[in-house]
């Protein structure tokens, strides 16, 4: 697994250079993957994979415009698993999609320092 950086030049970019916009993406972002990795956590504690596959769905649309393109995969494979009630290996990808996303999460802290 690569480490995987969010793409602020594509978030500046999708703004025209607006560094409020990215200073509030990166805040949303923050916030909203820590909770979800947490969420996560619990539904897949529970085997609750409906609940999984609602989590990296939300987890997906917002890694999209960060450029976490390794993680968007992982996610849409996932999801697309359980929506087949697929699944095999779906433990190890929830353990690739963790660690990507908590990187992506410090990431984006760090980043929300200097914009």
């Amino acid at each position: 697994m690569s480490t995987e950086v969010i793409d602020i030049d594509g978030l500046k970019r999708l703004s025209g250079n607006d560094s409020g916009f990215v200073s509030e993406i990166l805040k949303l972002y923050t916030e909203r993957t820590a909770k979800d990795l947490f969420e996560l956590q619990t539904a897949r504690g529970l085997s609750d994979w409906n609940g999984v596959r609602f989590v990296v769905h939300r987890m997906r649309s917002a890694a999209v415009p960060l450029g976490l393109k390794e993680l968007v995969v992982l996610l849409r494979k996932v999801e697309n698993q359980l929506r087949e009630e697929d699944i095999q290996g779906v433990e190890n990808h929830l353990d690739d999609i963790s660690s990507i996303a908590s990187h992506a999460l410090e990431d984006a802290q760090s980043k929300l320092q200097t914009v």
